[in-house]
Parts: structure tokens; C-alpha cells; sequence
């Protein structure tokens, strides 16, 4: 079983790297070979913030940012720390991202074309929904990383030939799924839906909007042998639960995943569940429960997703201590900067080699 890195050098290593990614090659290859999670985001981190502020190629937010406060590639190239580097671009503005048009106003580079990218929104849940691109190349990245995950946990033999049943958002969820649903050999079935404003609608209203898509679902459920099924903790009490037990892995997310909530969801449901912690931005980063059965540990697809844990003064803390997630997505495409909820920090594990995790995240502290 092979870990992360080597599984991104196996599958991105087949890839020409045009459009966005073409000269990212090399700056790849040295993050992944680099042996330190903080050295190795570090370098690409530079390289993505360079092109970000590039007038000639980057994106109108680094652009202006970069004038109005100095920051130069010869800056960039000096930073000799991740919080060096962090300190110098400072945060995104992600409020520009709930404007219909502000992925491609202000993010979006100038080399960029929008038909050749996938949509990915926020659920929503505290205001109007944030939107940004990916890349296929990204989406890559994102579906390794969840390959990794599934292949550590779960004889893969077993679901080669039978369907990937994907249920959720249109746009970037479901290329991510379909080029995970190839790593693993399996069918893909899409079943994407919009997800705007569902989070805003009363009971009944949400209702009458998702009862196309649960029809959709069981009606695969029923015809096929679906052997891995992506879907939120909440539609588990939502579907049919004898038509549930068929499926060989449910990989599911949410804000509601508990250690305890996963231990009693294989009783129920006879399957296994791999958690994931899904970021409208940062994508897909799947999850193991802790040998104890008391925590979630979660890890990102670096490097085009770099977590850090810090403490109130913006520095890195220990394994195993709680803090601020600064969220750092690194593409071509997208270059965002920004705390987000609270978690642990997780060492890397065994098919995780060199990439920090995080804990339990949530929004308490």
C-alpha cells in the first residue's frame, strides 16, 4: 500500500501539465520530495503567490494587494518560514467570494478560462454562499487524497467493478468523484443537483427541493451494486436504511461526524464509514478514527491544501494541542489565506507521510 506522496507522484506524474498547472511541474515535484511538511509548503506556497502577483498572470486580489503593500517575488523568494511567508501575504478577503462574479473578478488568473474549471460553493449556512474554481489537476490531488484514506481502510478489491454513487453538489464535488470512481476501478453515477440557497429555505421548502434527488438516489440504490457512496451524515436518516446496508463504504461529511457517531452508524448500518471534512475551498480531506475511538484525524491534499494549527498569536502549536486553523489553499487557479474553525493538530500518519493533519475541528475552541 503505497502512501500519499508516492500515490500523487504515480497518478500527477501521468499528467502533461497544461493550462494553469504548466510550469508548476517542477516546484511539485520538489514539495512532495522535500521530506518536511513545513519546508515543502513552504516552497510551493511561494511559487503559487508569485504567479498570484504577477500582472501578467495573476489574479486582480494578489495583484492590488502586492502594490498596495510591497510585496515583491524577491520578498516571496526571501521568506525562510511558512509564518514568514503567511506574515508577508497576509489574509484573503473571502467576503468578495459571496459576489455572483467574484471568483472571477478577483481570483481568478488572467490565463485562466472559467468553462475549463469546476464550481465549488459553501453550504451557505451563515449567509450567501461563497464560490470559487478548481482545476482538474486540484480535483486530482483531492481525489488521491481520498484514495489514500479509502485503500488504508478498506480492502479496495472489493468495490473494483461496482459504482461510486455520487450524490451531492454539481461542478467540482462531482469531478472529484468521477476521477476517484477511476483510481479504484469502479462506475461512476453522478447525481449532482444546485446547492445554492438550500440552506436558506424553511422545512418544507427543502423538502419539496431535494425530492428529486432522493428519488434519484434510491432509485440507484435499488438497480445498482454500489460499493462506495459519498454523502453528509444527515441523509443517512433520510434514505432507505436496508437499501444503505448494500453498500460496502459510505464516505460521509458533515459538521455533526463524532468519533461515537461513526462507531454507532457501522452497527446500524453493517458498512464501513470513513469520515471526510469537506472545504468549499480547500476540498477533500479524509479522515481516520484514532485507535482509542475517541477522535477523527483529517488530512489535506497537499500541497494544494496546507494546514496549519496555530495559537492565538498566529504561531504553530504542539501535536496534540488545540488551535486556529489557518487555512492555506495553493493552486494555480485559487490562492486563499484564511483562519477557520478550531481543531487539533494530528501527526502524519503511516499513508500519510509528511503531511500534518488536524483533529476534531469544529467551531468551539
Amino acid at each position: 500500500m503505497k502512501n500519499y506522496i508516492n500515490n500523487v507522484k504515480k497518478r500527477l506524474g501521468k499528467s502533461s501539465f497544461e493550462g494553469l498547472w504548466e510550469g508548476f511541474e517542477n516546484a511539485l515535484k520538489d514539495s512532495l520530495n522535500c521530506g518536511s511538511y513545513e519546508n515543502g509548503s513552504l516552497e510551493w506556497l511561494k511559487e503559487v503567490a508569485k504567479y498570484h502577483i504577477n500582472e501578467d498572470s495573476g489574479s486582480e486580489y494578489w495583484i492590488d494587494r502586492a502594490k498596495a503593500n510591497n510585496i515583491t517575488a524577491g520578498k516571496i523568494d526571501d521568506a525562510d518560514s511558512l509564518d514568514g511567508l503567511l506574515n508577508l501575504l497576509g489574509d484573503a478577503d473571502t467576503d468578495l467570494l459571496k459576489q455572483e462574479t467574484g471568483y472571477r473578478d478577483f481570483y481568478m488568473p488572467k490565463a485562466a478560462n472559467i468553462q475549463d474549471l469546476f464550481k465549488s460553493s459553501s453550504s451557505g449556512t451563515t449567509g450567501p454562499a461563497k464560490t470559487v474554481y478548481h482545476s482538474a489537476e486540484s480535483l486530482t490531488l483531492s481525489a488521491v487524497d481520498e484514495y489514500t484514506g479509502i485503500k488504508a481502510q478498506f480492502p479496495a478489491g472489493k468495490i473494483a467493478g461496482k459504482v461510486l454513487l455520487a450524490t451531492g453538489p454539481n461542478g467540482a464535488y462531482q469531478k472529484e468523484h468521477e476521477i476517484l470512481a477511476d483510481m479504484l476501478n469502479m462506475d461512476y453515477i453522478g447525481n449532482g443537483f444546485e446547492t445554492k440557497g438550500l440552506k436558506l429555505l424553511g422545512k418544507e421548502e427543502f423538502a419539496r427541493a431535494i425530492s428529486p434527488v432522493i428519488k434519484n438516489t434510491v432509485d440507484a440504490l435499488y438497480r445498482e451494486e454500489v460499493g462506495l457512496m459519498p454523502n453528509a451524515m444527515e441523509m443517512l436518516g433520510i434514505l432507505p436504511k436496508e437499501y444503505l446496508q448494500k453498500v460496502d463504504v459510505l464516505k460521509l461529511s458533515g459538521t455533526t461526524i463524532t468519533p461515537q457517531g461513526i462507531i454507532d452508524a457501522e452497527k446500524n448500518y453493517k458498512n464501513k464509514i470513513i469520515p471526510m471534512y469537506g472545504h468549499y475551498a480547500g476540498k477533500s480531506s479524509i479522515g481516520f478514527l484514532s485507535e482509542d475511538l475517541q477522535q477523527i484525524d483529517y488530512f489535506p491534499a497537499y500541497p494544494a491544501t496546507i494546514i496549519k494549527i496555530n495559537d492565538k498569536n498566529q504561531t504553530a502549536i504542539g501535536y496534540g494541542d488545540r488551535g486556529r486553523i489557518k487555512l492555506i489553499v495553493a493552486e494555480p487557479e485559487l490562492l486563499l489565506i484564511k483562519d477557520e474553525d478550531y481543531a487539533g493538530r494530528a501527526k502524519p500518519k503511516r499513508f500519510f507521510k509528511s503531511v500534518d493533519g488536524l483533529s476534531d475541528p469544529g467551531r468551539d475552541q
